[in-house]
Formats: C-alpha cells, sequence, structure tokens
C-alpha cells in the first residue's frame, strides 16, 4: 500500500463505529460537533495490522491468550530501530493501557499522603491517578515564555523532592505543550530526583512523534544499559503501540525498567486488582505495527507538520493574538487564547455553538490551562482548516 498525502488526505467516515472521538461526542453533547480533542487519529492504520486481525480473526477461536515472545521481540526490536532503546525481554512488562500503569505505579510505589510531583499543564489522567489513591499531587507548573514555549521548574521540583515527593510523573515528549525534552534537561532533572531517592515514572505514549531526527531521549537512557539499576530510586517508562499506529481501542501497552524489582512491584500490584494484559486481537495488532509500520509511520510525520504549519498559519491571520506553541513532538496543538479575554468554560461554550469541540485547556491544570484549548491534528488538512475557521468565528463573533 502507498501511504502518501492522498491517503492521509482521504476521509474516513467513523460514524456509527461506537467511536468515543465522534459518536461518543454526539451523543453526549446531543449535537453534530466536529471532533478535534481526543488524541486519536482520523487515519486508517497500515494495511498489514488490518491483513494481520482479519487473518486471527478467520481462525475463529480467540480463547485465552498468553503473550508471545515474538510479540515482545517485535516491540523491542522497534524500539531499538526507532529510538536506539536497547533492552532485554525481561525488562518489559505488558498492560492494558499507558493510564493503567500510571494507576499501579502510585499504589505499587507510593504510601497515601506521599506526594507525587506533577508538571502542570499535563495529561489530565496524571492527577486523576494520584488523587484517586490517596496521595497528593505536588504541583511543579512549567515555565511559560512570551513565544508559548515551556521548559521546566528546576527550583521548584527541588524544593518538592526535599518536602514528601516519592515519585513522579514525566511526560516525555509533553502533552499537551509539544516539547521534547531535550537530554540535558532531563540529566539535570534525573539528578535531582536521583540525590533525593525519588523514582521516575515517564510516560513516553508519544514518543514515535518527534519531528527531529534523533531529538529523543528515553528516560531510560539516562541509567547505564550495563546496570540493572535495582539499586536506587529507578526509572520506569510507559508506552504504547496506541497512540503511534491508533489502536487504542485493542488495549496494549507496556512497561519498562532496567529495574527488576520496579516492574516486579508493578507486576505484583496489578495482580491483586485482577488487572492482566492478553487481549488477543491487541497483541497481533501491535505486532504486526511494530515489525511493519515504519513506512506509514515515516509518511505521516510530515503529513502531521503539514497540518501544525496550516494551524499556525491560519491562527496568525485569523486569531492574531492567539498564541500556538512551538511544535517539537505530538500532533497535539496548544493554543493560549488569554488575550481575547474568554475562560476556558466560555470558550468551551463559543466552540460547540459554533459547531466544532476541542480539548479545555482546564482538562491540563485548573490555573495553567486556563485560557487555552488544545487541537488535535491528527485528521485530514480539510478537517483541520474547517475547525479553525470555526474557531475563529466561536472567538470573534
Amino acid at each position: 500500500m502507498q501511504y502518501d498525502r492522498t491517503f492521509f488526505d482521504a476521509p474516513v467516515d467513523r460514524l456509527g463505529t461506537a467511536c468515543e472521538k465522534w459518536d461518543g461526542l454526539w451523543r453526549k453533547e446531543n449535537k453534530e460537533l466536529l471532533p478535534m480533542w481526543v488524541a486519536d487519529m482520523d487515519f486508517r492504520g497500515p494495511g498489514e495490522v488490518m491483513h494481520a486481525l482479519q487473518k486471527r480473526a478467520a481462525h475463529g477461536i480467540y480463547g485465552y491468550t498468553e503473550q508471545t515472545g515474538a510479540a515482545a521481540r517485535a516491540m523491542l526490536d522497534f524500539f531499538q530501530r526507532r529510538h536506539g532503546l536497547s533492552l532485554a525481554l525481561s525488562q518489559q512488562r505488558m498492560l492494558p493501557c499507558v493510564v493503567t500503569g500510571l494507576q499501579a505505579a502510585v499504589r505499587a510505589l507510593t504510601k497515601p499522603g506521599d506526594g507525587v510531583i506533577l508538571q502542570p499543564p499535563v495529561y489530565g489522567p496524571f492527577f486523576n491517578a494520584v488523587e484517586s489513591n490517596g496521595r497528593i499531587p505536588a504541583e511543579n507548573p512549567l515555565l511559560l515564555d512570551s513565544r508559548g514555549c515551556y521548559t521546566m521548574d528546576y527550583d521548584g521540583l527541588r524544593r518538592l523532592c526535599q518536602k514528601s515527593a516519592k515519585l513522579m510523573f514525566l511526560c516525555n515528549p509533553h502533552n499537551p505543550v509539544g516539547r521534547c525534552w531535550t537530554r540535558d534537561e532531563l540529566l539535570r532533572l534525573w539528578n535531582i530526583l536521583s540525590y533525593y531517592g525519588v523514582t521516575l515514572v515517564s510516560d513516553e505514549i508519544h514518543w514515535d512523534f518527534v519531528y527531529e531526527r534523533d531529538a529523543f531521549t528515553s528516560a531510560l537512557a539516562l541509567e547505564p544499559e550495563t546496570s540493572d539499576s535495582n539499586e536506587g530510586p529507578g526509572v520506569v517508562v510507559l508506552t504504547s503501540a496506541s497512540k503511534t499506529f491508533n489502536l487504542a481501542g485493542l488495549q496494549q501497552a507496556a512497561a519498562l525498567s532496567r529495574n527488576a524489582v520496579l516492574l516486579d512491584t508493578l507486576d505484583m500490584e496489578m495482580k491483586r486488582a485482577g488487572v492482566v494484559s492478553g487481549n488477543i486481537f491487541g497483541m497481533v495488532a501491535t505486532e504486526a505495527a511494530y515489525r511493519h509500520g515504519d513506512a506509514w509511520l515515516d509518511a505521516l510525520l510530515p503529513y502531521l507538520l503539514e497540518a501544525y504549519a496550516l494551524c499556525g498559519q491560519m491562527l496568525s491571520v485569523h486569531l492574531p493574538k492567539a498564541v500556538l506553541s512551538p511544535l517539537e513532538a505530538t500532533y497535539l496543538g496548544w493554543i493560549d487564547l488569554r488575550a481575547y479575554g474568554f475562560s476556558t468554560a466560555e470558550l468551551m461554550a463559543r466552540t460547540h455553538e459554533a459547531g466544532v469541540a476541542f480539548t479545555p485547556g482546564t482538562f491540563f491544570g485548573k490555573s495553567e490551562g486556563e485560557g487555552f484549548l488544545r487541537i488535535n491534528l491528527a485528521c485530514p488538512h480539510s478537517q483541520t482548516a474547517e475547525a479553525l475557521k470555526r474557531l475563529e468565528r466561536a472567538v470573534t463573533s
């Protein structure tokens, strides 16, 4: 199959497929809205994934499933090929999804009342994983400059480590602000955490959407490859093919660590909760994507960059006071609309009235996201352009 602009430009009707992005939104809001919210792509995935699923479905028996070495090896080979990350089979565990990993990590690696460091504005389930388990969100907001670029507050981080923090959630690359943290930034972060004995859990689900070649550094690269790293605070990475290849409905993810104690502790926590990973179709699709999806992904990345450029161009013409954060990674645009004087609640009401749905900035932090919207750019360019026209109407009418 040829993956080119025509492939990604082609609209796909997702209504009637139990699709949360389209069906769920329309049912919840009781009206037709153009969905630019949840991080779910409106593109067909690699043909090899569909063919692998069809072949497995034709077998006709879908009993209890175990993870195969071949599936795990395909995943680790992809990580080596795309990111230069070398891991052994023993250094990975399968999960239903990254959010499951966040919840399990909080329960397994901290005690009630412990602080968990978060850097808002950041992916909303980070907060829920901490608060729903009786831990304390230790917020260390990112620093924002006039260009819409964010950096880490290392002094604030150090102060939190000196208090009650036992764990840190890192978003790497960062959702929603589009940062790909540099190696120097991550080393500075890790030096502080390791000094105070704070474990790092890094959500790296967007790591395949980095636009500068070799710019991405995994948190696992902060530890020596030759060390089992069983002493000290340690690093756990959570990731999945679900974001890269749009497989979220198949529920397959992975926890990665060179620290066997951390992985075993996570395993034990999930077993206590009865959480198992073994969806046969999730495993088949993930293996096919990791083995055969490179050409599709290589064609997708420049298309997403074009979508970001289109977003920037349209905002500069039609909403010139808006600030679009620089996009180093992810397919998510972070738009600062505070200059127009509306709260996030007002922006959501106005955009829904104009027929378009974004993710409210406050989903990522009550104060840090006030006056912001997040736009999902992983859709045909015609859909992105229409959404921005509706955004202009919402803000200026």
